[in-house]
């Protein structure tokens, strides 16, 4: 099963695929919807998971020791056990639920590596690769709710950047709220009109350069 059918109905595919569509036909630009599912394994935190609850287990024993008594003799050698267990056990479960290990990473790591994954996409999906480079990236990352907007130069140049806040903000509102593809749509319709507003009108041979196909990122956790 591909990362976007389960997050995406048929139709909802079909519908953002007809918002390009919609979008493209004011304007010149290619604009390229790419959603996936997290930007990054985050594998490194399960040892850092590991290590709180090996301390947290320590802890626990300790306290519980200090408290009950719980064993009599060999209370180093318990307490060390204490600790390798909670570490192993803690390994195993960030290791298994990778949506634990985000919650550990902090958020200057998600951003990186959402910048990261997002620049390889605009490559990958060869978004440069327009006339007049006129192309647009709107990458979706679904676990660190992160959304990016990368235009390449030529629209760079005239459109601010603080402008692609509002086709970000409708993206996650819609995730929030429970209405992903509504988001995703209001947010591509957005870009279109935005792009017409700074005069980066179609052209009388314009062509579609690009798919109109929403991308699929792949599992990486």
């Amino acid at each position: 099963m591909s990362v976007l059918s389960r997050y995406f109905s048929p139709s909802d595919l079909e519908e953002i695929k007809s918002a390009v569509g919609e979008a493209e036909s004011k304007t010149s630009a290619e604009i390229v919807p790419f959603f996936a599912e997290s930007s990054h394994h985050y594998r490194e935190w399960a040892w850092f998971g590991a290590f709180l609850m090996g301390g947290l287990t320590g802890i626990s024993f300790y306290t519980a020791q200090k408290t009950y008594g719980l064993v009599w003799g060999n209370e180093s050698m318990f307490a060390v056990l204490s600790v390798w267990a909670g570490a192993i056990f803690g390994l195993g479960l960030f290791f298994l639920f990778p949506k634990l290990r985000i919650l550990l990473a902090p958020k200057n790591s998600k951003q990186y590596f959402v910048e990261l994954r997002a620049k390889e996409a605009f490559l990958d999906e060869e978004v440069f690769r327009t006339k007049n480079r006129t192309g647009i990236l709107i990458y979706i990352s679904l676990f660190e709710h992160f959304v990016r907007v990368y235009p390449d130069k030529e629209i760079a140049r005239v459109v601010p950047k603080s402008e692609w806040n509002e086709a970000v903000r409708l993206i996650i509102e819609g995730m929030k709220s429970g209405k992903k593809k509504q988001g995703i749509v209001a947010s591509i319709l957005f870009c279109g009109d935005l792009l017409k507003k700074y005069n980066i009108h179609a052209e009388k041979d314009d062509k579609n350069e690009i798919s109109n196909e929403f991308r699929d990122g792949g599992k990486l956790m």
